[in-house]
């Protein structure tokens, strides 16, 4: 997938995505030649490393 595709995905800027990469801590990317790619596995990958799960769960409440 191509960096603007990811970016309207991931719902963040292309600038955020390059801060990122720079940072290690956003999806892995391909570069070839001159053009970066995201793999479409990485980007699910990544989403689930970072997923959270409930620490709670809503019961219905008491009144």
């Amino acid at each position: 997938m191509k960096p603007t595709e990811v970016a309207a995905l991931l719902g963040v800027s292309q600038r955020t995505l390059s801060r990122w990469h720079a940072l290690r801590v956003g999806p892995a990317r391909c570069k070839v030649g001159r053009r970066v790619l995201y793999r479409k596995s990485a980007i699910d990958a990544w989403l689930k490393a970072n997923e959270t799960k409930p620490v709670h769960t809503f019961d219905g409440g008491t009144a």
